[in-house]
């Protein structure tokens, strides 16, 4: 507690606890230097040219209003796009941020003790701040401007997305879903039939198999020995001329 103690003694803290809703009697620990309050006004504090380093949650907003006012950032980002927006603060040199699952006294001293001394933070800060403001006019004077535009043009109706007039089939794409999907069935269904020809062909293939090895058995029937497309029984040659069976009887 010393050590952060000493490094914001010589500065004046301001904690907005909107979201605890801090009520009672303050700390006894609690500085001089440092002020509780239910709600500030953020976006004035930041603006100020003593401001010298914001310790935030790494909320977009509030990071959005010290990038504008270039003031560096210490994050403690706690959920949702807070370690999001706050890893890309620490990427662009504008900030530190630590985790406040395991975050100690020391690296919060460390954190902020950078921040605050460091020059290069706050000119990186102010690098992004003058990004950040470079813009054709004020962002009142464009959105005047834009107001009036569209009641000179009585609502601007060149202006307005052609989404409101697609039928409703085009704007869920139905009709992309029907040409996929009849895409999709007619390749299962040529595939069903090439498997279908496939095994009857192997089926086929099989059967004929079986065929030709169950007529292997017959070749020696009846003592006599038989070739495919021999002659049958009483009708094999002998010297080269068919015997009979009339013959064969005398």
């Amino acid at each position: 507690s010393t050590s952060l103690s000493l490094c914001l003694s010589n500065l004046f803290v301001c904690l907005s606890l909107s979201g605890c809703r801090f009520s009672g009697v303050p700390p006894s620990n609690l500085g001089n230097n440092t002020k509780l309050v239910d709600w500030m006004p953020q976006n004035d504090l930041l603006g100020h040219a003593r401001t010298v380093a914001f310790l935030s949650h790494g909320g977009l907003n509030s990071i959005y209003e010290a990038m504008y006012h270039g003031v560096p950032v210490v994050g403690l980002p706690l959920f949702g796009d807070h370690y999001d927006t706050m890893t890309r603060v620490e990427a662009k040199g504008m900030g530190i941020m630590v985790h406040w699952k395991s975050v100690t006294e020391e690296e919060l001293y460390q954190a902020l003790d950078t921040v605050i001394n460091n020059n290069r933070y706050r000119q990186r800060a102010q690098v992004l701040s003058s990004i950040h403001k470079d813009q054709p006019g004020h962002p009142v004077t464009r959105a005047v401007y834009w107001i009036n535009y569209i009641l000179r043009h009585h609502g601007a109706s060149h202006l307005r997305s052609s989404v409101y007039t697609v039928p409703t089939y085009q704007y869920f794409l139905l009709d992309v879903v029907l040409v996929v999907g009849a895409g999709l069935a007619l390749i299962g269904y040529l595939f069903y039939r090439i498997a279908g020809l496939l095994r009857s062909k192997v089926k086929v293939q099989e059967q004929g198999g079986e065929v030709t090895h169950g007529d292997g058995g017959d070749d020696k029937a009846n003592g006599h020995c038989h070739s495919n497309g021999a002659v049958a029984n009483g009708k094999h040659k002998r010297n080269g001329s068919p015997v009979k069976n009339d013959k064969k009887m005398k």
